[in-house]
């Protein structure tokens, strides 16, 4: 469990990061990390011994891979954009949204049926985000971008079912090459890179020694999470993995409002509690179903013990 929540921790500061390195444009900050996770990821198999290089062969793993890493890239480049822009509450609502609209891809795309508790937590949440857009306007795409790009990357990578490191590694290639293509761009064209471009933030890192250790440490940062995750998801129950996940954006929403004075309204406000109330709801779903299976399980023990005496 201490390996989830260390990720999740990780995930939950890192908009500082972003800050941090926000001297740069985020389109090059997005290249940067590609590069530099993929770096990592190869490392990291490499010290362990991992082999991924058979998943190349792979026809439907060039699919998986491929799909998977255009969606994290458009999750990482929204994500770094709206860190830098003065939109952490929208990061925050965003990855409050993935576990409903994760139920949502469960149903489309698996087949999945949807509980009484998850049929109104997904109504809570479309009321929130609804409240959210009548309120605040364009700024909820940040939110809906984040929350459908993140559930779908789950859902292509459940859907593949291969093994975590390996996946990784061949998915940080296809991410690469996205992110050298990125870099070629910039290279013909400077101007490219002023695409969403954002005003440096106050803790912007500007030295050439600091840029390199923080273009370099994107990538530790990025593979590092990913790595604690893949190794707690084959020790902790996918309900408690599921409630700890909502540890990041809840540090993420403390962050916006005490460090970097993005206070929220009472729209804004209105809009969490109608998220975070359907999620209560399905987390109270989940906690009572793994109790009753618990709870089945040692009477069950009992009876085999009663009888074998």
């Amino acid at each position: 469990m201490a390996q989830a929540a260390i990720c999740y921790v990780i995930w939950g500061v890192i908009p500082v990061y972003w800050k941090l390195f926000s001297a740069v444009p985020p389109l090059q900050a997005l290249a940067t990390r590609m590069v530099w996770s993929c770096a990592f990821s190869i490392v990291l198999c490499l010290a362990l011994r991992v082999r991924f290089l058979p998943l190349l062969r792979d026809r439907r793993a060039w699919a998986t891979f491929g799909a998977s890493s255009v969606l994290i890239a458009a999750n990482w480049g929204v994500y770094i954009w709206a860190s830098t822009s003065g939109h952490l509450l929208e990061t925050s609502l965003g990855f409050f949204l993935c576990p409903l609209t994760s139920i949502v891809l469960g149903l489309a795309c698996f087949h999945e049926r949807l509980s009484r508790m998850q049929k109104l937590a997904t109504a809570l949440a479309a009321c929130g985000a609804s409240l959210f857009a009548a309120a605040h306007g364009g700024s909820i795409w940040i939110s809906l971008v984040l929350a459908a790009t993140f559930s779908a990357y789950g859902a292509v990578k459940k859907r593949g079912g291969y093994d975590a490191l390996p996946g990784m590694a061949v998915e940080s290639l296809f991410a690469a090459v996205l992110g050298a293509g990125l870099f070629a761009a910039g290279w013909v064209d400077p101007g490219f890179w002023d695409m969403a471009r954002t005003a440096p933030d106050a803790l912007a890192v500007t030295s050439a020694v600091g840029m390199a250790v923080l273009s370099v440490g994107s990538g530790v940062v990025t593979a590092g999470p990913l790595a604690l995750y893949s190794a707690a998801a084959n020790k902790v129950p996918l309900s408690l993995l599921g409630l700890l996940q909502y540890i990041s954006p809840t540090i993420v929403m403390m962050l916006a409002v005490t460090c970097f004075g993005e206070l929220p309204d009472v729209w804004q406000l209105a809009s969490f509690v109608l998220i975070w109330a359907g999620l209560a709801a399905v987390a109270w779903e989940t906690l009572r179903g793994q109790g009753g299976r618990a709870g089945g399980a040692r009477r069950s023990s009992g009876k085999n013990r009663k009888n074998s005496a």
